[in-house]
């Protein structure tokens, strides 16, 4: 039997603690033992906490969980339970303060029984649904979320071969979960790579058969929590084995299912990690006169240097780097607090950072000097300039609107995929190499043949979402046209030019970073997506993700004052080095449809054009632009002004205390301390770098 396995690790400093004594887990019970179990958990200090009845050779079996828990006598729990009786048992003890936490619906000489668990609560905020036939689950779960009620548990059982589903359902405010129903087990593996992609964590997993197929229920919560793991389809010793393991690394059963196929039974469960206690980060910062800065002082900036300290007090932040260019010179650049907080090494001026999705306006100006040169045409379509992919395109299960994609689409982010909506490619290294049989991680050519089979989330051109394997194609276009490589390409027709000298591609792995690069802080670990490390748990900014298949719309490094060399170069179109005024107004043109104007056919008060967001200040056609990125262990933010005033902002953590994105608080802050500067050094720092 191959052992399934499933592997998310989502950390929160503000979660409940796991208890950390070990759980009471019993797989295989009849009804009998069950019953004298329960009896003694109670005595023995545990609640039972999950609970799933499933069909043995002789009578049906009970797999129950149980932790130590100090108020463990505020609990009940029933089985045996017909469908009036169920409900007679709800509504009495509701009346002594008990509401349902847990039911097992199950088939009893050709009638359905349920089991439940009920613990005492002051607020009847729990609502418990059963008998429900398969074509109204659905509906039950919209119409609740509707009243503010989600899922905390959900069962499937069948009774003379008809499928009935029963669940438990809570008042919550937060609506960020989604349940995943009636997904064969073939299917399973894809809906989780699918969720945890977008975010979600697997709060409950629950497996029935139908038909002679394992069919599974989950349900997915965006709230942050603990480490965990998930497996899943084990037989009884294969469970045990795996949850000594888990044990042993300091992870514990919270979630617990059975299931039987084949008269042989099944178990999948979630574990997380223990925490000796609630975990609060303790603040970097004691004081902003302990924020240490590098750089040169210069007085009309003082004010900046409070500003940007006050903020790192508020957010506590690591490191950053600061760059300001006015009129097209470098009138600031700092470096504030720690490159790397264990070493205590100082951010530098021109430290190097991992600057994500600000390498989309870097590779859209390279797109757009091959259009402006005339070997590339904005409305030419992709895939006939990438004539190696011509024959997966011929495939009859293709779908037949990627042939239509152009080159303005990619750029615009209206091709027609949406990350939000299906999954973001370019963070599926491991499960992209299962599909392709090689070793992780999953190189560019083998993620694009991959997304040639999806099918597209909207028509091209239709609307925008934003896409970072739109960018990822962009790159291999820039290969087919120019005859290069991307990064030769980019070093030759930008960086050079432009005394780009601290810009380069980055590395995935921290042995690999730059001499002057900084070290990413993230409280974040995942699955390493190398295959030599499999299954081990790393840092996510190194080795979660694979930096290196996202060259073109994330994978450079830079500093800030290179990035305002970048900026800087189309302050004034005339004069620009790198592209002609025509080719700079037509990168920052308004798209059409949905990406530039509302359904009423009004223009948007900010789009993104070609590798940048736009916002018009008037009519005339000028504008401010900007672009943000973001990775685990980063933030960066790149703001050009009409009034020609541009910075370049750059973390080494993606969240404040608040788990915001450092980029999107100090954007706002940042353009009201620039506002409040009356007069700016003349001093040009571009010319003595």
């Amino acid at each position: 039997m191959a052992l399934r396995v499933l592997l998310l690790i989502c950390l929160s400093y503000l979660s409940t603690a796991v208890s950390a004594a070990e759980p009471d887990i019993q797989l295989q019970l009849n009804p009998v033992i069950y019953q004298r179990h329960i009896t003694r958990m109670g005595k023995q200090g545990f609640a039972a906490t999950d609970l799933s009845v499933y069909p043995g050779q002789r009578s049906e079996r009970f797999a129950v969980l149980g932790i130590k828990q100090p108020e463990s006598k505020d609990w009940k729990a029933y089985h045996g339970l017909d469908e009036k009786q169920l409900d007679t048992r709800l509504k009495q003890q509701a009346t002594e303060g008990y509401h349902p936490l847990v039911i097992s619906g199950y088939e009893k000489r050709g009638e359905p029984r349920f089991a439940i668990i009920l613990t005492k609560s002051a607020a009847a905020d729990s609502i418990l649904k059963h008998s429900l036939p398969g074509n109204q689950l659905q509906s039950t779960l919209k119409s609740l979320k509707e009243e503010g009620y989600a899922p905390c548990q959900l069962d499937g059982y069948t009774v003379n071969d008809q499928t009935f589903h029963a669940g438990v359902w809570k008042k919550q405010n937060d609506k960020a979960w989604e349940a995943t129903c009636q997904i064969p087990l073939n299917q399973f593996q894809k809906t989780f790579d699918d969720y945890t992609t977008k975010g979600f964590r697997l709060v409950d997993l629950c497996g029935f058969v139908e038909n002679g197929t394992v069919i599974y229920h989950a349900l997915w919560s965006k709230a942050t929590g603990p480490e965990w793991i998930c497996y899943y389809h084990l037989s009884p010793d294969e469970f045990q084995k795996t949850n000594q393991k888990q044990l042993a690394e300091e992870f514990q059963l919270t979630s617990l299912d059975a299931y039987s196929l084949d008269n042989q039974p099944f178990f999948a469960g979630i574990w997380e990690k223990v925490e000796p206690e609630k975990r609060v980060e303790l603040p970097l910062w004691k004081s902003p006169d302990a924020i240490p800065m590098t750089g040169l002082d210069q007085k009309e900036l003082a004010s900046l240097d409070q500003s940007i300290k006050d903020f790192m007090m508020l957010h506590n932040p690591p490191g950053v780097a600061v760059a300001v260019s006015y009129r097209g010179r470098l009138v600031y650049a700092r470096g504030f607090g720690y490159a790397d907080k264990e070493t205590e090494e100082l951010v530098q001026p021109d430290s190097q950072f991992r600057i994500a999705s600000i390498s989309k306006p870097i590779t859209a100006v390279g797109i757009m000097k091959l259009v402006e040169q005339g070997k590339l045409k904005l409305d030419s379509h992709v895939f006939d300039i990438l004539k190696q992919y011509r024959r997966s395109l011929s495939q009859k299960e293709v779908d037949p609107r990627l042939k239509d994609i152009t080159v303005q689409q990619l750029l615009n982010h209206t091709a027609g995929w949406d990350q939000e909506e299906s999954f973001d490619p370019m963070f599926r290294s491991i499960t992209f190499a299962k599909q392709v049989e090689k070793p992780a991680p999953t190189e560019i050519d083998d993620i694009i043949r991959i997304m040639l089979k999806q099918p597209l989330d909207s028509k091209p051109g239709e609307r925008y979402a934003y896409s970072n394997f739109g960018y990822c194609l962009l790159g291999r276009v820039i290969e087919e046209v120019s005859g290069q490589t991307y990064e030769d390409y980019i070093q030759q027709t930008i960086c050079k030019p432009l005394h780009m000298n601290e810009t380069q591609l980055g590395k995935t792995l921290l042995e690999d970073r730059s001499e002057k690069e900084v070290k990413y802080h993230s409280n974040l670990r995942g699955s390493s997506v190398f295959a030599a490390n499999l299954r081990k748990q790393v840092p996510a900014p190194y080795g979660a993700w694979y930096l290196e298949a996202m060259d073109s719309h994330g994978g450079w490094i830079s500093s800030a004052p290179d990035l305002l060399r970048f900026a800087t170069a189309f302050d004034i179109p005339d004069r620009s080095p790198i592209l002609k005024a025509s080719t700079i107004s037509l990168m920052l043109d308004r798209p059409p449809g949905l990406a530039g104007f509302d359904e009423q056919g009004q223009p948007k008060d900010a789009y993104y054009a070609c590798g940048w967001m736009v916002r018009p200040i008037d009519t005339a056609g000028n504008s401010n632009q900007w672009h943000a990125g973001s990775l685990d262990g980063t933030s960066t933010l790149l703001v050009r002004r009409l009034d020609r005033i541009n910075w370049a902002i750059l973390f080494n953590s993606r969240h404040g205390l608040d788990e915001k994105r450092l980029s999107s608080l100090i954007d706002a802050p940042m353009h009201t301390w620039i506002n409040r500067i009356e007069g700016w050094p003349a001093k040009d720092q571009f010319k003595q770098n």
